[in-house]
C-alpha cells in the first residue's frame, strides 16, 4: 500500500468519523431505489476488453447513476482503471486493444461508428493519480480548454476562470497570483487546479483515477469535500484503493475482481451486507 494512503486512513480513523459513516449509512437507499432517484448516466453492456492476448475486462455489465458518487474498488490489476478508460475512449490510443460490447453515455454508444470522440471526451473531466498542470500560468491552465473550444475574449475567459477556480475551492488561495506558473502551487493545489481545468469545459461526468493517493491527508480531505459538493451537478466515478474513502463519500460501489464485476450496489448495502463471499473477504482484508 502507498504510504500516503496509510496516513490518510489513520487521519480519518476516529470515533467521530465512524459515527458519521454510521449516520450516513442509515440515510442511503437500497439497490431497488437508487436508480429511481438517480437515472443511469453510463450503462455498460457485455463489455470485453483485450490487450494483445490478455482478456482484461470480462463480460462487464453495469449501470452508473447520474449525479451521484460511484466508487470502483478491488485489488490491483482487477481492471478498475481499464474500465474507467473505456468511458472516455482513452483505450483507443493503443493499437493492441480490442473492445467488444457497448458503453452508453446518455443513451449513445460511445464505441459505435461515426461517434464524435472529442465530444465524448468533452463530457468527461479526468482527474489522474498525480496532478499534471500544464507548463503555463494558473489562469491559462483553466482557460486552456475553453480556448480550444473557441471561447475567447479576456472578459469571458476571466469569468470562466474565476467560476471554476471557486468551484474547485482554489479561488481565494490564488486570485492574487493568477499569472504565476502553475507548477509553483503545492501538490494539493495543483490537483484542485487540474479539477478546475477539467470543469472549465463544462463536462457532465468527472472521472477520478486514484485522485487523492498522491496527496497529504488535508488535501485529500479537501478533494473529497469538493466531490461531495460537485455531485449535485455532475456524475462522479472514482477508482480508489482506499476503502475508508469509499465508505465516506460513495453513493454507489462497484467491486471488481480479475476483470469481472463481482457485486455492485448502494454503498451502505455493499459495506454493511455484501451478498457475495468474495466481496466479504475483500472488505474484511483477507486479500488486497
Amino acid at each position: 500500500m502507498i504510504p500516503n494512503l496509510i496516513r490518510i486512513e489513520r487521519y480519518f480513523d476516529s470515533p467521530a468519523e465512524k459515527l458519521l459513516i454510521k449516520k450516513e449509512s442509515r440515510n442511503q437507499v437500497n439497490v431497488d431505489q437508487i436508480f429511481k432517484i438517480h437515472k443511469p448516466h453510463i450503462s455498460v453492456r457485455n463489455l470485453n476488453v483485450y490487450l494483445t492476448k490478455n482478456h482484461i475486462l470480462k463480460n462487464v455489465s453495469l449501470d452508473i447513476p447520474d449525479k451521484a458518487i460511484t466508487c470502483i474498488i478491488g485489488p490491483s490489476g482487477c481492471g478498475k482503471t481499464t474500465l474507467l478508460k473505456t468511458f472516455n475512449r482513452l483505450l483507443q490510443n493503443s493499437h493492441d486493444v480490442k473492445i467488444d460490447g457497448d458503453v452508453l453515455v446518455d443513451g449513445e454508444n460511445i464505441h459505435g461508428k461515426n461517434v464524435d470522440i472529442e465530444a465524448i471526451r468533452k463530457k468527461m473531466g479526468l482527474l489522474s493519480q498525480k496532478p499534471c498542470p500544464l507548463p503555463m500560468s494558473i489562469f491559462d491552465n483553466v482557460a486552456y480548454g475553453p480556448r480550444v473550444h473557441g471561447i475567447h475574449g479576456k472578459k469571458n475567459l476571466s469569468s470562466i476562470v474565476e467560476k471554476h477556480l471557486k468551484e474547485a475551492g482554489l479561488w481565494d488561495e490564488v486570485k492574487d497570483r493568477l499569472k504565476s506558473p502553475a507548477n509553483r502551487l503545492s501538490i494539493g493545489q495543483q490537483q484542485r487546479l487540474c479539477l478546475a481545468r477539467g470543469l472549465a469545459v463544462e463536462p457532465e461526468i468527472i472521472l477520478g483515477d486514484e485522485a487523492t493517493s498522491a496527496l497529504d491527508p488535508i488535501s485529500s480531505k479537501k478533494i473529497e469535500e469538493l466531490f461531495l459538493e460537485l455531485k449535485e451537478k455532475y456524475s462522479i466515478v472514482l477508482v480508489t484503493h482506499t476503502l475508508r474513502q469509499a465508505r465516506r463519500i460513495a453513493d454507489y460501489v462497484i467491486f471488481m475482481y480479475l476483470g469481472e464485476v463481482v457485486e455492485a450496489g448502494p454503498s451502505a448495502e455493499i459495506f454493511a451486507n455484501p451478498k457475495e463471499q468474495l466481496t466479504r473477504e475483500y472488505l474484511s482484508g483477507n486479500f488486497s
